[in-house]
């Protein structure tokens, strides 16, 4: 039988603890710390664990108002994740409460009933994300690495159900799943070859997309695009640095 010999360091080779860069030499800056408030237990599982996945920590899952304003003095995180179901109708309440209490942290917003929020709701709310509650995995972990680098995020299918509440029904429904991505950065001022790089599609591709969608919405090009958006929300995004780094 083979003989197994223990090996014992009696020094650490290197003080991990005493170098932060060596114990997370790219997590440091790439892991979003969340908190996740929701009254679904089930939903707070599944979204942590697809942030996990992504490499974020998740250090606690609220169901209350009062058990989320403790967590985040006690934990500290850079992003909220709040649902609506925690606030119901006093969601722009509930977000001046946390800023007033941690003013860099950034507030993703939950919503549950999309048809029951208007653009002047959301322009209340000062958060930095919105995403919808049956919104795929891929949408809540690009809208936490946007929101962690500092920049704004709405959810494309938002963004699109907003733009065209005033269009015919038979109009509002006629935009691609793909089409609507690459209208969503239009209007966050995009360019095509970002547009390309962004969606992994050739510059090609991309205006044939916005070929279709000035045929579908009957617009004549990309400047009547980029005005047929929520024009408080978007306006008032822009001037808050939507697309750029928070101050």
């Amino acid at each position: 039988m083979a003989a197994y010999r223990t090996f014992q360091l009696s020094k650490p080779l290197i003080d991990i603890e005493a170098d932060a860069t060596l114990a997370a030499p790219k997590a440091a800056k790439t892991q979003a710390i969340l908190v996740i408030a929701t009254r679904h237990e089930i939903t707070a599982a599944g979204i942590e664990t697809v942030l996990r996945a992504a490499g974020h920590r998740v250090v606690a899952r609220c169901s209350r108002e009062d058990d989320l304003l403790r967590s985040l003095k006690a934990n500290r995180p850079n992003i909220i994740m709040l649902s609506e179901n925690i606030v119901e109708w006093e969601a722009a309440r509930m977000v001046s409460r946390l800023r007033a209490r941690n003013r860099s942290v950034a507030i993703i917003f939950v919503l549950e009933k999309r048809d029951a929020i208007t653009a002047a709701d959301l322009l209340d709310l000062d958060v930095d994300g919105i995403l919808s509650s049956g919104t795929c995995a891929r949408s809540f972990i690009e809208c936490v690495k946007s929101v962690h680098q500092g920049q704004k995020w709405i959810d494309p299918d938002l963004l699109r159900q907003f733009a065209l509440a005033e269009r015919s029904p038979q109009t509002m429904s006629s935009l691609t799943s793909r089409e609507a991505d690459v209208a969503n950065l239009i209007l966050r001022g995009w360019h095509n070859k970002q547009i390309a790089r962004e969606l992994h599609l050739s510059e090609g591709t991309v205006k044939m997309h916005l070929h279709h969608i000035y045929e579908k919405l009957r617009l004549s090009g990309r400047t009547q695009l980029g005005q047929l958006h929520l024009p408080a929300f978007l306006q008032a995004a822009k001037a808050d640095s939507w697309c750029r780094s928070r101050s």
